[in-house]
């Protein structure tokens, strides 16, 4: 097929401009330009990335086939490699008149906006530049509104100059955190996936929950958590893992759009799953000024219940079905062509452990930690084994160079939220938003968990939980700090119903993706996911309510809040998939849906303590009740109880 020139362009520009955006972003890592004496602002460095991130998104051509867009493309990745270099170059001169906004500045800042809005627009859709933009004409209107509505007022040209050029804008912290603190880690989750070693996390599960009843959909659960750890991305798991795991839980019984949901929700949580989480988490610890371990280990319960409530859900589903362990179906250690031998493939746990003890033993800075773990991992993948080494160089280089798409798009999101961050604060509409969530719930804690939760799930329609977590932390968030929710607790439940909106309607993409590769309706998989899920609802209103569960607190209380969301965790998904050992009748289902809210929320029960340990001791003796229930005749007496 005949190239036309745009698309020539585009084939030669990519590798320069993503080698460009590599180097700098590692040579600012570590800092290389200090060792010639030269020093920058980090302004300097965030417009250089923002440059090349932006023209790697315009110029990449893969869904687009009209010659006209693609002209129209490159002349805009060409304006905004010249803006962003000439605030590069320029940005001290810049900075000293900023307060004035001359020409040159609006004129660069409009074209800057406008260029980041397209890309966003094309990587995430319409949602992001709408919002930005009704919130630009909120800002003009806000004035004349009444008075609980009222914002600053503020001129079209100090807006644009202040979206574009400021440190609370566009070159915010939420931006350093992107290129200099998440990229390395969207890098070593990439080449773990592209070198083959994200197999070894199949293999563990294969052997840890493989030959149970539902092994197939244990192993998935297992498997996408443990993956997702190290991809941050619940969407790229689905597709890496669910291409083998849905057509295996197929084959031993579960219904296909049943399958997808299960792929669904395991990849989903594996963004909350320490000690390497997704990218929102090491947002969180700079927002929230914290070490990233604190962060880490705050998340360790909440993973734990995640989890525990997906692994019952399928479980229960599987007694349900009468599912086996279908061993035959559950290796998922084949060699292929590209991926190394099932024996060579537990070495690519060795840069994991490196990565670990960089984080949480030798204290280093996320970015040098995950810096160093990928060097650790390009390193042994090339030399053990040493056969083929130039074809692996090869394969290392074309996988570094093609993790600077994802870090594109993350650079994107940091550079919207940005944007959107700085309306926020230049109009004070942040302020307002929190007063008003506050007045709309009256006070109620309760209330007030119900509208963050809903607004958690309507910001992240078709969102990536990065994206999304940002505006939650800056509308949501601060809500639930004023009426007397830990910060840290406040930032884990946005990020985590802002993760849940993945495989809730009515836009799931994980759920949508994980239909695509099912071939099944994206509703019925969405639906689905709830309902296997159920439980994992109701683990952030457990932790907020109850902040022993992030580990903070005498460790009685934490064993005693974690007996409860347990709980409440195995009744709400009793009462939702109606079987456990056998069938529940409705009376049934609808006790054990009451115990199970009440345990989950003692704080807001309006009982005395005496009262909720009863509702906790009930809870239990209806779990032990439903477990030893006689079981139904099993589809294979072979298979072993579920661990």
């Amino acid at each position: 097929m005949n190239m036309g020139l745009p698309d020539r362009i585009s084939i030669y520009a990519q590798p320069v401009l993503r080698a460009g955006l590599l180097v700098a972003v590692a040579g600012w890592i570590l800092d290389l330009l200090s060792l010639i004496g030269r020093y920058y602002y980090t302004e300097q460095f965030l417009a250089v990335a923002a440059g090349l991130a932006t023209a790697i998104v315009l110029l990449d051509f893969t869904l687009i086939r009209s010659a006209a867009l693609k002209w129209f493309s490159v002349g805009l990745s060409a304006a905004m490699l010249a803006c962003f270099g000439y605030v590069a170059m320029h940005y001290p001169s810049l900075q000293l008149e900023l307060a004035m906004a001359p020409p040159r500045a609006v004129a660069l800042g409009l074209v800057m906006i406008l260029g980041i809005l397209e890309a966003v627009r094309r990587r995430t859709g319409w949602f992001l530049p709408i919002l930005l933009g009704f919130m630009v004409v909120f800002a003009f209107v806000g004035p004349h509104l009444p008075e609980h509505f009222r914002t600053r007022p503020v001129s079209f040209e100090r807006l644009t100059v202040y979206l574009a050029l400021d440190t609370n804008a566009l070159f915010s912290k939420v931006l350093v955190i992107a290129t200099i603190v998440v990229a390395p880690f969207i890098v070593f989750g990439y080449l773990l996936n592209g070198f083959g070693g994200s197999a070894v996390f199949s293999d563990i599960a294969t052997r840890l929950v493989g030959k149970y009843t539902g092994g197939p959909a244990k192993v998935s659960v297992v498997g996408s958590g443990t993956f997702g750890m190290v991809s941050g991305s619940a969407v790229a798991n689905v597709v890496a893992v669910g291409s083998v795991s849905i057509p295996m839980m197929a084959r031993a019984g579960y219904a296909r759009h049943v399958a997808a949901a299960i792929e669904a929700v395991s990849s989903t949580g594996g963004q909350l799953v320490p000690p390497i989480m997704g990218a929102a988490a090491f947002l969180m610890a700079e927002l929230l000024e914290l070490p990233y371990r604190d962060v880490a280990l705050a998340a360790v319960m909440p993973a734990i219940l995640f989890y525990v409530a997906v692994f019952l859900g399928v479980d229960f589903e599987a007694r349900r079905l009468g599912i086996g362990a279908a061993v035959e179906d559950l290796d998922l250690s084949d060699e292929t062509a590209a991926g190394p031998k099932p024996s060579l493939r537990w070495r690519y746990l060795l840069p994991v452990a490196v990565l670990i003890y960089l984080l949480f033993i030798a204290n280093k800075t996320a970015a040098y930690a995950g810096l160093l773990s990928t060097a650790s991992l390009l390193a042994l993948h090339l030399i053990w084994p040493l056969n083929e080494l130039f074809l692996r160089i090869g394969q290392s280089i074309r996988l570094l160079l093609n993790s600077m798409v994802p870090i594109s798009d993350i650079v994107m999101l940091a550079c919207a939220a940005g944007l959107i961050i700085g309306v926020l604060n230049l109009t004070g509409l942040s302020f307002a938003i929190t007063l008003q969530m506050i007045k709309l719930s009256g006070g109620s804690l309760g209330l007030l968990l119900v509208l963050v939760a809903i607004l958690s799930i309507i910001l992240g329609l078709g969102m990536p939980t990065v994206g999304v977590y940002i505006l939650l932390a800056t509308l949501a968030a601060p809500a639930l700090i004023e009426l007397g929710v830990q910060p840290l607790a406040a930032h884990m439940y946005v990020l985590y119903f802002g993760m849940l909106s993945m495989i809730t309607p009515p836009i799931a993409i994980a759920a949508f993706a994980a239909a695509a590769v099912a071939r099944v309706s994206p509703w019925k998989t969405a639906f689905a996911a709830i309902k296997v899920g159920s439980g994992v609802y109701l683990v952030p209103v457990a932790f907020v309510l109850q902040p022993e569960l992030l580990l903070t607190g005498d460790p009685g209380a934490m064993a005693i809040a974690l007996i409860r969301a347990l709980v409440a965790i195995t009744l709400i998904t009793a009462a939702t998939i109606g079987h456990v050992t056998r069938p529940l009748t409705v009376p049934v289902r609808w006790v054990a849906g009451v115990l199970a809210v009440l345990n989950a929320l003692p704080p807001l029960a309006l009982m005395a303590p005496p009262m909720n340990w009863i509702v906790l001791a009930l809870g239990c003796a209806l779990i032990v009740y439903l477990v030893a229930a006689r079981s139904q005749p099993a589809a294979d007496p072979a298979v072993k109880p579920a661990p």
